[in-house]
């Protein structure tokens, strides 16, 4: 999930609280609830007493195309518990600032969306967040529900999945077409990837007038940078993250061909941050995102792609050298520390995590449920993108990768940015870079160590 989703898009707190309680049915009674278990999340024993209200934080909620899908999945709980209802609270702006200010004054909201960057194993760990293990031994998941690594640490639960998501390449066939280059077809490499862009690439008096031919989720972007890492054979950690890995030769090599998209191909806008969005402009060839960009290519009233019916499709990532590798997780929920009736929250987490609560955001082609069971059902009807299935679905396990983040990432996060962007941008030789971010990040896994979070 692309984190600029942290704003609150067109929608005021008051409106989107507004807009929830005109759709939600009301209710002043306490109601008995019933929990999850076995083989049907969201459906079974008897549980705690529910309150009269409960608020729901969720990480999109100012998405103009998303809120109806909060909406729905609110009143699905409503119509579960008739004497309860959820009233969406969105951030109103950034959302992992906002989390931390309502726990730590003690007025948390009493359900919360958990991202699994840079937000849940620091927010689990300091505290922050309740440990969901106990609620999770007595009200189990499926076996086929997917994605608990990135929620824990140390043996821990911070978070349920609530989405996975799948990376994938989405490219403009209009302009492949006027480049005269072949469709990719699930076979490329990432050298075969690099050598179309450069045919793809039409220069323009300045970047606004420059057909691009390449983009992705951007050298900032700490899962992604690690991907395409692993993809050649390196990574950020040795997998018991006991230690740095970015002088390895092989994460050196990925380094090295990230950076020679920008500064040596230019193939693609020479800045730190994300260039996919720029897909939906209809000036951008192919870019590396997630499953979940699809609903912003063909619903966001912004995305050219959109309005204008420009034809595009999907194709599996590229390989590296050792693997694919992409970004697997996508969102979890949780309760936050602090909350008055945990067990009621957990009922509300349930919910959340049952087919009636995943649904809307299906529907909207949003997510890709944590539950297998319901993949089929995030095929697109419309058949846009034609090949979702084989790019997004059927690549899952290939492209699935432990997660990269730690307690308190965000600490370090600007030394990465700084240290990274330079090589990002041709500042510097990626082994330069490598070196300067293997002193940074093992003193950072030291100072882990002696707090004992490590």
């Amino acid at each position: 999930m692309d984190t600029t989703a942290l704003s609150a898009g067109g929608y005021s707190r008051r409106q989107v609280l507004a807009r929830t309680a005109a759709g939600l049915a009301t209710g002043a009674l306490l109601a008995a609830c019933s929990s999850g278990g076995g083989d049907a999340p969201g459906a079974g024993k008897p549980g705690a007493t529910l309150p009269a209200e409960m608020t729901w934080m969720g990480w999109s909620m100012g998405q103009e195309f998303q809120i109806p899908a909060y909406e729905e999945a609110a009143r699905a709980f409503t119509a579960k518990q008739p004497a309860s209802k959820l009233v969406l609270l969105p951030a109103g702006g950034d959302y992992r600032p906002k989390y931390t200010t309502l726990v730590a004054a003690g007025t948390p909201p009493d359900i919360a969306d958990m991202h699994w960057q840079q937000h849940v194993r620091d927010v689990g760990p300091s505290g922050l967040a309740m440990e969901l293990s106990p609620f999770i031994k007595k009200d189990p998941y499926p076996k086929d529900y997917l994605g608990w690594e990135p929620y824990a640490w140390q043996k821990k639960q911070y978070g349920v999945p609530l989405a996975v998501q799948s990376t994938g390449l989405f490219y403009n066939q209009a302009l492949f077409d006027q480049a005269g280059v072949k469709y990719p077809d699930g076979t490329w490499t990432w050298e075969q990837y690099a050598d179309a862009a450069v045919r793809l690439t039409k220069p323009g008096p300045d970047d606004a007038s420059t057909i691009w031919g390449s983009g992705d989720q951007g050298g900032v972007n700490v899962g992604w940078m690690n991907a395409i890492f692993e993809s050649f054979g390196g990574g950020m950690f040795t997998p018991d993250y006991k230690a740095p890995r970015f002088t390895d030769a092989a994460t050196i090599a990925g380094m090295e061909f990230r950076a020679g998209l920008q500064a040596r191909h230019k193939v693609t806008r020479n800045i730190r941050t994300a260039t996919s969005g720029d897909f939906t402009g209809g000036k951008v060839a192919m870019v590396t995102s997630g499953s979940w960009f699809v609903a912003n290519v063909k619903r966001a009233t912004t995305s050219a792609l959109n309005t204008s019916k420009v034809p595009w499709d999907v194709a599996p990532l590229p390989r590296g050298p050792k693997r694919m590798g992409g970004l697997t997780a996508e969102l979890g929920i949780g309760i936050p520390t602090g909350v008055k009736n945990p067990e009621a929250s957990w009922q509300g987490v349930r919910h959340l995590t049952s087919k009636e609560g995943i649904m809307p955001f299906i529907k909207i082609e949003r997510y890709i449920p944590p539950l297998r069971s319901l993949w089929n059902e995030t095929i697109p009807a419309d058949d846009t993108p034609k090949n979702f299935k084989h790019a997004f679905l059927d690549q899952w396990e290939k492209l699935d990768l432990n997660s990269p983040f730690l307690p308190e990432f965000q600490q370090i996060i600007p030394a990465w940015e700084e240290e990274g962007g330079k090589v990002w941008q041709g500042e510097r030789p990626a082994r330069d870079g490598a070196a300067a971010l293997q002193r940074l990040f093992d003193e950072y896994l030291t100072r882990l160590k002696r707090e004992g979070k490590l």
